[in-house]
């Protein structure tokens, strides 16, 4: 193979020199400069995550204090809620059965009230869709507890301003305890509106 060089030989370099002409020589100052610099970057960095992060959670805190006060009151609101929608309900369901209809619940009322005997009261009404539930207690000295029971039924079914708007009226339970030493009898009657009325 020819190899024609027109380079005069005192200027010729060999292929060693031409490998080492490509080395790149960086001094040490440089290469510590360059690492401490990424160490340092990599410092900054973290310290930046690091208040980020610390940030977050003074925040996070402060939510949750406002939170812890506002617990206590949510709860109410909520408890307030309820019953009002509990109060709305049962308001609707006696506008459904008074307004525009028929039944007018103050005679019947009266009439409870007339045809109490001696010994006999009422301690609680629920009025809802099927009816009146009437509950209440009894005590007699000569033990005939139930006869007044059947006593106080009977006048109210006599009484056509009560049963007006009812389709029956019955003693659903009768049941005999004790009371503060005292024999005491409690029941329940039940007075069925007429369907065709409470719709």
């Amino acid at each position: 193979m020819i190899d024609i060089n027109l380079i005069p030989p005192a200027f010729r370099k060999d292929g060693k020199a031409d490998s080492d002409a490509v080395a790149i020589n960086i001094p040490h100052e440089i290469l510590s400069g360059v690492l401490v610099g990424v160490i340092v970057l990599i410092l900054i960095v973290h310290l930046s995550l690091g208040a980020i992060w610390g940030i977050g959670m003074l925040r996070l805190s402060h939510y949750d204090a406002q939170w812890q006060q506002v617990g206590p009151d949510k709860a109410i609101q909520d408890g307030l809620n309820k019953k009002s929608a509990e109060l709305k309900k049962r308001i609707k369901m006696l506008s459904d059965m008074t307004i525009n209809k028929e039944i007018l619940w103050a005679p019947k009322f009266n009439a409870i009230s007339d045809a109490l005997p001696k010994g006999l009261w009422v301690t609680k009404m629920i009025l809802d869709k099927t009816g009146l539930t009437i509950d209440g207690s009894v005590v007699s000295k000569s033990r005939n507890e139930i006869n007044n029971v059947d006593t106080f039924v009977s006048k109210l079914r006599q009484n056509n301003a009560f049963m007006k708007g009812f389709i029956s009226l019955e003693v659903n339970s009768i049941q005999s305890g004790r009371n503060n030493s005292i024999d005491v009898t409690d029941f329940t009657v039940m007075a069925k509106a007429n369907e065709t009325k409470s719709k």
